[in-house]
Order: C-alpha cells, then structure tokens, then sequence
C-alpha cells in the first residue's frame, strides 16, 4: 500500500512539488471519476435486476449505447478502455502513453459539451499536460513517469478519495510556504468560517465565495448547512486557473454535483466580476490573498461601479483587501452574512481604508470582528482576523472577539481545537460581553475611536501580572524583621559570651 505523500514524493522533489502537484491531484481525480463511474452504473443495473453487469468488461461498442444517459446523470462519460485501471494496467509498456492521456481527457472533456455539466469539465485537465518539459526533455522519460504515477495512484488504498485529495493539498501548501497559504484556507480557520457562516443563515439557499482557491471554504460551508439548505447552490470565482481546475475536482470529490455548483475561473472577481452584479447571495465567505495589489484609482471606472461607488473612496492600490469587502457588502442578500478572513491592516491602516471602514460602520453593515491566533497559516505567522457583515442586524452595535490565546500549537502550527471554535462561536451567537474576550461596542464608540477596528481598542487584554494582596504582604514582611530581630538578638549574645570567656 502506497500513502498518497508517498505518492506525490515518489514524482518530484520538493523543489518541483508546486509546478507539479496537478499531476498528481489530475491522477487521483481521474482515478475517482472512473472508480465513480463503474460503481453507478453497476449499482443501476444490478437493481434492474441484470446481476452479473461489470460496466469495466463491456466493450466500447456496447458501452456507447448508454453515454446519453450516463452524461445526463454523472455529467461525463468514460469508455470501458478509458478507465483508469485499464490505461493503469498497461502503462509501463505503453509508448504512446502521454497520448493515450491526452485523448482520455479530451474525451471526458468533450463528453459534457453542450450539456448542463460543461461548466464542470470545460478545461479541467488543462494543468495535467503529458507533453510537459516538466515531466522529461523527451517522450520516452515523460512516459515513464507518467505510468510509475498511475501505477502509485492505484496502488493507493482510497477509502475515501475527498480525503486523500485533502491530505494532498495540505501537504502541498506546507511544503510551498506563503506561495502555498495564497491558495488555501487551513481546515480550523475555514471550519471556523463555515459554523459562523451556517450559523448566521442555517437555510441559505446560495453560497459565494468571490476568491475561492482550492474551494475549501465552499466546501466547509456546504458541510455545515441544515438539511433544509441541502441544494443549496455553491458560486464563486478565482482568478489563478490551475486553483480554479483544482477547486472543481474538490468540490466532485466531496459530493457536490455540477449541477451545484457554478465556478468562473481566469480573471479577477474586483475588476472583472462573472457573476451578475445584482445577483444576491445568502452566505459569502472568502479568504482572498492579502494585501495584494489592484488598479485601484488608476482605473478611472472603478469609482463609478456600483459595488465601489457608494464609500466615495476606493482601496488603494497596494492593498486590495477592501476592495473585497466592499464586493462582499454588495453582494449579500438583505438576510445575508459574509465572514471574510483578512489581513489585521484592514482593522487600522488610515487615509482611504478609514474612509471604507467608516462607510461599513456608518451603513451598520459590521456585525463582529474576531481576532485570531498568530502563527496558523502556511507561510504566514501573523495574526490575521475575521470580520462579519450582515445587512438585517439585531442592533447597530459591533461585537468584538479576542480570540488571539484560542488555540493549541500541533506540529508547527497553531491550531484551533473544537473548544476553541465553539467558544467563539458562543460568543458570536450570544453576543454578551465576557471579561477579557467579548465586548459589544456602541456605534458611537467606534466613531470615536476614528472606526479604528482593532479588536485590543475595545477587549480588555487579561493581565499576566499576579494580584498582591498589600495586607498579607506587610504582615509577611512584619514577620520576617521580626525574626531577623530575633535571630540577630541571639547571635549577639553568642558573641558575648565567646569575648568574655576570652577575656
């Protein structure tokens, strides 16, 4: 049995880890699709009563006779000779194989064009290119690392492939450092994210995250929802198209079918939206690169987009992390909540960012800011924090959480444990104050502090320093000089008596 790690290491080194993981995330996923396939369509025909059917032992001829059915149903279609065990069990004496590879993807591509699930499959294998240099300067070395790879993949015992598929990504992001924290949420903070999301709207009926990279917070939410909201859609855009690639394999993988599901990949959700801008979501979750770069006011439209124009003020140019907040508000559904994790400069920095904050506070659209942990991203070891908006608010006040001390340090990470959610979550939902960790701060004190929305200007840090009780300290400190008196008065006498017998 081979470890998915184990897998990926047996590929490429480390250095070549990040320019190569689509190889290995693109096997199992084809893997998946083919063992997915088998298995619904065996499940079919032996409840109609056709007990021996093996879908992997037709021929491809008799296989086409239900591609119609199978692509209405699964979005894709595999031929028998397709499926990856059968491309697997020859592929160390395949010369040809890179092509076989090619065609194999072109066809699951072409098999959902024109149908309700090419949005799913348009492109998806485009990062899995067996005719990359990367792979080896000639045919020969490419193929043999391309079947060493599908040998390993199905040697990989997938008891549950969503799993594996996650246990690829963490062990890429760790291994990429801050270029890898770019595309991927740690699963405390996005399981954080998703129980505030489906806490504040347990029945939401659309899911929207405009920066989704590798999908997890999408993922996290749509696990949480109430079975009321179980069809509920999952929207989003990303801009980086090998994450986009990658994010569609993972949201498959752990159960949401393409008719879902609708995810626009290739350009920047800020300057180039794909989806409607009046289109209204019931959740928003996002966790965008921090503090990257925009047009900002270069671009002379974008202060007069509907999503930017109500603040009078843009982001600046340096830091677009605003600038997705403002996206967030625009978007949200009168009973909807956005949770946004950010960079703490959102919280504090001046000139146009205060402008924003004051618009956001002034319009009663922040509902809670959490402080976090230091020290639990990839690559990243600042704090980092979270920030609620909701337009239907119980009150005009913002709550404040310090959850900088909730966490547990595991390996190298900081780590919030189910207590540390829950009690934040606690918090979040009763919205009481709690010494030294929650505070409901007025509207009117946040406009005094500039809507400063540091999390410290309103939570009372606990102090390290002991409480001294001064009484008991002076009465120990009474007893004490009364025994050096003591003591002294007798070591006196001692030297007394040793001078006169002396003398």
């Amino acid at each position: 049995m081979t470890s998915i790690v184990q897998v990926a290491e047996r590929l490429h080194s480390e250095a070549e880890a990040w320019d190569l993981k689509a190889y290995v995330l693109g096997a199992l996923f084809y893997r998946f699709i083919s063992e997915d396939l088998c298995d619904y369509l065996n499940r079919e025909e032996r409840e109609a009563g056709n007990i021996a059917f093996d879908y992997a032992s037709l021929s491809d001829a008799e296989a086409e006779y239900g591609r119609q059915a199978t692509v209405e149903e699964k979005g894709y279609f595999l031929l028998p000779s397709q499926l990856f065990a059968r491309v697997q069990a020859t592929a160390n004496s395949e010369e040809n194989l890179n092509e076989i590879l090619n065609r194999t993807f072109a066809s699951i591509t072409s098999s959902a064009r024109g149908t309700s699930s090419e949005h799913a499959f348009d492109g998806l294998f485009d990062s899995f290119d067996p005719n990359s240099q990367a792979l080896g300067d000639t045919v020969a070395k490419r193929n043999q690392r391309l079947a060493k790879l599908l040998i390993d993949i199905g040697s990989h015992q997938m008891l549950d492939a969503a799993a594996s598929f996650d246990e690829l990504l963490r062990y890429y992001v760790t291994i990429a450092g801050k270029k890898g924290g770019d595309h991927f949420t740690p699963p405390s903070i996005a399981q954080l994210v998703a129980r505030l999301a489906a806490a504040g709207n347990p029945a939401a009926g659309a899911i929207y995250d405009p920066a989704f990279g590798s999908g997890s917070l999408l993922i996290e939410c749509n696990k949480r929802l109430s079975d009321s909201a179980s069809s509920s859609r999952v929207l989003g855009q990303e801009l980086v198209l090998t994450n986009f690639n990658m994010a569609r394999m993972n949201l498959m993988l752990h159960g949401i079918g393409f008719d879902h599901f609708d995810l626009a990949g290739g350009a920047s959700t800020l300057t180039d939206p794909t989806h409607a801008s009046d289109e209204l979501f019931d959740i928003i979750v996002s966790n965008p690169k921090w503090s990257a770069s925009w047009p900002g006011d270069k671009d002379p439209l974008l202060i007069s987009d509907p999503r930017f124009a109500p603040a009078g003020v843009l982001a600046p140019k340096q830091y677009h992390d605003l600038g997705f907040t403002m996206h967030a508000a625009s978007q949200l559904a009168p009973g909807g909540i956005a949770v946004l994790v950010q960079s703490l400069g959102t919280l504090y920095r001046g000139k146009a960012e205060a402008k924003l904050r004051g618009y956001l506070v002034e319009s009663n659209l922040v509902d809670t800011v959490i402080q976090l942990p230091p020290d639990w991203g990839y690559g990243v070891t600042v704090p980092g924090c979270v920030v609620v908006l909701r337009r239907a608010k119980r009150d005009d006040a913002i709550l404040f959480i310090d959850a900088s001390r909730e966490f547990e340090r595991v390996d190298s990470k900081n780590e919030l444990l189910e207590s540390h959610q829950r009690k934040i979550l606690d918090a979040f939902l009763s919205r009481a104050d709690i010494d030294h960790f929650s505070r409901l701060a007025t509207r009117e004190e946040v406009q005094a502090e500039g809507f400063n929305l540091s999390v410290s200007n309103y939570v009372e840090p606990q102090s390290n320093a002991q409480t001294i009780n001064i009484r008991l300290l002076n009465a120990e400190i009474t007893g004490i000089v009364r025994t050096q008196t003591i003591l002294r008065e007798e070591i006196d006498a001692i030297v007394a008596e040793l001078e006169g017998s002396d003398a």
